[in-house]
Parts: C-alpha cells; structure tokens; sequence
C-alpha cells in the first residue's frame, strides 16, 4: 500500500470553511479514487495547519489521486492552500 500525505495551510480565522470543504467536498473526492483504502484528515491545535493521511492500494492509484491536490495553484483568498503532496510506502502497521 501507498499513502499520499497532504500538507495544507489554514488560515485559522476560516477554520470552519476549510473543516467544512474537507467533510464535504475532499473526502467525497477521495472515496471516488481507485484504489482509496482510507483516509483522515488532521487539523494542528492552533488551527492553522491541517494534514490528510490517505491510503491506496498501489503506488499507481497513489499517484494518479495526487495529481488532484496537486493541482491546485496557491490563492490566499481560500481559508487554505495545499502546501505539499507527497507519496509514501506503507513499511508496516500497528
């Protein structure tokens, strides 16, 4: 399994929007990838940072879904910007 992680910035002030386009537009978009596993979608203490951890069966499907977030050119008028998208191997679980 591979998984992609998602760095986001948040501007901490719109915390609610960006909570509200992860619940309702990201993980819809994630569940109708190929080879989605999993995912969860974290959020830093002071609200201003926000990670998505998700999972998919092969590096390919990986890969393909990272073309999503990666797409998205910075616009500091949204309550967050996509800062880095990067693929893993998963070695092991627990």
């Amino acid at each position: 399994m591979h998984t992609m992680v998602v760095r986001m910035s948040i501007d901490p002030e719109r915390a609610d929007e960006a909570a509200r386009h992860l619940r309702e537009d990201v993980v819809a978009w994630a569940r109708q990838q190929p080879g989605f596993v999993n995912g969860q979608w974290l959020r830093s203490p002071d609200g201003s940072e926000g990670i998505g951890v998700v999972v998919f069966a092969s590096p390919d499907t990986a890969a393909s879904a990272a073309r999503g977030p990666r797409s998205y050119h910075r616009d500091d008028s949204r309550a967050w910007n996509v800062e880095d998208v990067t693929i893993y191997e998963q070695l092991t679980s627990a």
